[in-house]
């Protein structure tokens, strides 16, 4: 028997991760897109949300939120100001962040399902805390990372 897939438009999924999480539930899918590449694989890699009563919104922690352009995104988060409201920064990207409402916060990362295994990455474990640590310090140097990154990619190297 095979298991078949489907795939749902995110703002009707994602607002039912949001009414799932609102009830006390968890959720676990898999990321879609290239943003947070090189540690999240875009159709591979999986990640497990809570509310973010469950586990309040801090810096570095990765959310899923409705971005104030009307896009839903899994990035990390670098600030946040006085009145909540929180900045966004996908792992992959260069350029580009994000803001949002507290209102705005669908989710908030436990863990995450790595590799073709899903060996699983708690964000309160030592491995995935030292990897955040790392990629918020160095982000001047971000654009030469994710280069490497690429090429190994390209020719089959896998550097993970």
């Amino acid at each position: 028997m095979s298991i078949k897939s489907i795939q749902i438009p995110n703002h009707i999924f994602l607002e039912e991760v949001r009414r799932q999480l609102q009830a006390g539930h968890t959720a676990t899918f898999r990321v879609r897109g290239w943003s947070m590449r090189p540690f999240l694989e875009h159709a591979r890699d999986k990640v497990l949300l809570v509310s973010p009563q469950k586990r309040p919104v801090r810096v570095g922690c990765v959310a899923l939120v409705l971005a104030d352009d009307g896009r839903y995104v899994l990035h990390r988060v670098i600030a946040i100001d006085g009145a909540g409201n929180c900045t966004l920064w996908g792992d992959g990207n260069v350029i580009g962040r994000e803001t949002c409402t507290p209102d705005n916060v669908i989710g908030v990362a436990q863990g995450f399902y790595i590799g073709r295994k899903e060996r699983y990455f708690d964000v309160d474990g030592r491995v995935w805390r030292g990897y955040s640590w790392f990629w918020m310090h160095t982000a001047p140097l971000r654009r030469f990372f994710l280069l490497f990154y690429r090429i190994c990619a390209k020719l089959g190297l896998d550097v993970r």
